[in-house]
């Protein structure tokens, strides 16, 4: 005889009846394999769930990071910084003298005095001219000398605008931003151009922009940090838009006024989910679809009859799901959607 077969037979005879003495038959639970069973989990807040984490890098902008570059060729009279110091906006970086500003304000000190007498002049040659008493070349003269005059403070006006500068002799360069100087590469004495680059560099120890590139669009009502070796700090999101290359969104976020930065290029952006009434934390697993919709089968602790609770999914988080749904506080929800449906009544959906 088989081996199984002779293994089976003792198996069977506990599920049969003795021919000699027949006695009642076995519940059916101890001869056919026990029904699947499933458990009730309590809802949590969704915001127990554990947060996204993306890649981030923090962005120089014009209140972070700063430079004091000579608008002209300047000659470095005194040094006021050097690395290491912090400086308020406003405070003397260096002091310097520029031959092209002195030549400029002199040239439209003149320029404004020739054509003040030039115009007296022409005013008066004016009536002479109409009576024919005076020579066409003589007035001719006259509107040439003031047409020069008039170019010279031109060119002079936009070399003065065009470097901020109303004054001449000694000027004082100051910083843009308040912060920390980082560098002064420049020397004493020497003639720096605007080309030789910066006197100085400042960083803000705030100010940065933070970027990332989510999957997806942020989720609406979702809270953030910024986490780094350095530490984490609170951030806000500023602006979103659709990648460059189509896959994803491109976030930009900021700390709160005045919040220092950790002192690191890169990070990780921590997306902490929505928490509030009607956002909850419940196993991915209870998360039943019914076509293109959602739905969990719920029950309060008292026991009552279950029901069908159709639930709008945020996003799965690890083995938890957060879902927008009409759950009252404390209700549970059966880990397996497909056998707790068995239990809710034809008409207890909702």
């Amino acid at each position: 005889m088989p081996i199984a077969l002779v293994i089976a037979l003792p198996m069977l005879a506990g599920c049969r009846e003795p021919a000699s003495a027949p006695s009642p038959a076995p519940p059916a639970s101890e001869c056919a394999p026990p029904s699947a069973s499933f458990a009730w989990i309590p809802v949590r807040p969704a915001s127990e769930a554990s947060p996204e984490e993306y890649p981030a890098r923090l962005l120089r902008t014009s209140t972070s990071e700063a430079v004091v570059v000579p608008p002209l060729p300047a000659r470095l009279v005194s040094l006021a910084v050097r690395p290491g110091d912090t400086v308020s906006q406003g405070d003397p970086i260096a002091r310097v003298v520029m031959p092209e500003i002195d030549v400029a304000l002199a040239t439209l000190t003149g320029a404004e005095s020739a054509l003040a007498i030039l115009r007296r002049r022409r005013t008066q040659l004016g009536p002479l001219e109409r009576e024919r008493l005076v020579q066409a070349s003589e007035v001719a003269a006259v509107d040439l000398e003031i047409a020069r005059h008039s170019a010279d403070r031109l060119r002079a006006s936009a070399v003065i605008t065009g470097a901020g500068i109303s004054r001449g002799g000694t000027i004082v360069l100051r910083s843009p931003i308040a912060g920390v100087v980082t560098e002064v590469p420049a020397t004493l004495g020497e003639l720096r151009r605007p080309e030789d680059g910066p006197i100085a560099r400042v960083r803000s120890r705030v100010g940065q922009r933070i970027e990332a590139t989510f999957p997806a669009r942020p989720t609406e009502g979702a809270t953030y940090s910024f986490r780094s070796a350095a530490g984490a700090v609170p951030i806000a999101l500023v602006n979103q838009v659709p990648a460059p290359t189509g896959l994803g969104y491109l976030a930009w976020f900021e700390a709160p006024a005045g919040a220092e930065m950790p002192a690191a290029a890169e990070g990780r952006v921590l997306v902490h989910s929505p928490a509030g009434e009607g956002s909850w934390l419940v196993p991915a697993t209870a998360v039943g679809a019914r076509g293109t919709g959602r739905f969990v089968v719920a029950r309060t602790r008292s026991g009552a009859g279950a029901a069908l609770v159709a639930v709008e999914l945020v996003r799965v988080a690890n083995a938890d799901a957060i879902v927008r749904a009409a759950l009252p506080e404390g209700a549970l929800v059966a880990s397996d959607p497909a056998r707790g449906e068995r239990l809710v009544d034809g008409g207890a959906r909702r």
